[in-house]
């Protein structure tokens, strides 16, 4: 019977592992961490969220493709977070001339120095110029929320809440609250399609800046990921080269258990998220056989201890940056953490 319940808990977790890797078509997975108080949309970036955020930079030049910018033209990076009503988006954006030279935001929004934001809700991939099926949201400097989709352009002003201020010499802080909607979004009944964010929800996403130096067009695009020069202009068509995020809740349990399934106290890994050590704490005496791995959100095995002492410190400096699972198992005991490291 142990045994038995072993094997289901490997083919679980391979099973997760496999859909998650089959999903994505880019190495570079974007993760997001549950924003543990809700992010205050104001234009500064001193909400808890933000502290513990990764940047990611907006450096891919799509359009012209690949072209060398100035020095000074434009510089632009992100962060992310969530909670179960919004995305959480951050961008700090360098741009030496702002413009916005179209007073139709309907008309020519791709022209003027806007923030294009990609969401597929259920990262379906597929097209989404004359449907709902994905959305790329234009957010102007005037805050006006532009896009294309079901064949028509758009005002959707309420689908997300977005403050930008600027923080330094031609440097501009926007912030976003991103409401999430699904294929079936209508404009006049936007909450039959609303989408709530959980633990593992898999989505679509990339960046981009349309960069307009005072003319009468948009002279760069920059995206957040690598795109083909075939494809580098097609986001806004199909979301089938969207980029890949996962929202991840670092405190969330994973757990499995073969003999003692009527407890739910036996393991506690702290801190979380972790540095350059973990702390993996048991109340289980008399057990053989006490091992730890930890695995990377792909799978792969990266570190294991075996022989372990009840509250043993196990050093994780060598980590990169990003969400593992940490499996702890004896004799007759079997339970996964999810942690995160710094």
């Amino acid at each position: 019977m142990i045994q038995y319940l072993k094997t289901v808990f490997l083919f679980s977790i391979s099973i997760f592992f496999s859909v998650l890797i089959s999903a994505q078509t880019q190495q570079d997975t974007l993760y997001a961490y549950l924003a543990k108080t809700p992010v205050v949309v104001d234009g500064n970036d001193n909400d808890e969220a933000w502290s513990n955020a990764e940047w990611h930079d907006i450096n891919q030049v799509w359009i012209p493709y690949n072209a060398n910018m100035e020095e000074g033209d434009f510089a632009g990076r992100f962060k992310l977070a969530w909670d179960s009503l919004y995305l959480y988006l951050l961008t700090e954006i360098i741009d030496d001339s702002l413009s916005d030279d179209h007073s139709d935001p309907l008309q020519n929004y791709w022209d003027d120095d806007c923030v294009e934001i990609f969401i597929d809700e259920d990262r379906s991939k597929g097209n989404h110029l004359t449907n709902n099926n994905a959305f790329a949201y234009h957010v102007s400097t005037m805050y006006d929320v532009i896009d294309g989709g079901t064949g028509t352009t758009v005002n959707l002003k309420d689908n997300l809440s977005v403050v930008m201020d600027t923080i330094g010499e031609n440097t501009y802080l926007w912030e976003f609250a991103i409401k999430i909607y699904d294929s079936s979004f209508k404009p006049n009944n936007t909450e039959a399609s609303r989408v709530y964010l959980n633990h593992k929800k898999l989505m679509g996403f990339s960046l981009a800046y349309c960069d307009n130096d005072e003319t009468n067009s948009r002279e760069n695009f920059i995206g957040s990921m690598y795109m083909t020069s075939a494809h580098a202009n097609d986001n806004y068509i199909t979301a089938d080269y969207f980029g890949s995020l996962l929202l991840v809740d670092p405190e969330y349990v994973e757990t499995v258990s073969v003999n003692h399934l009527n407890k739910t106290n036996e393991i506690k890994i702290f801190p979380n998220p972790a540095k350059d050590y973990l702390i993996v704490e048991t109340q289980i005496e008399n057990e053989l056989n006490k091992h730890v791995e930890i695995r990377d959100i792909s799978g792969r095995l990266v570190i294991e201890w075996d022989n372990l002492e009840n509250n043993q410190r196990l050093n994780i400096e060598s980590l990169k940056t990003g969400v593992y699972f940490l499996r702890f198992s004896s004799s007759s005991f079997d339970k996964t953490r999810l942690f995160r490291k710094q």
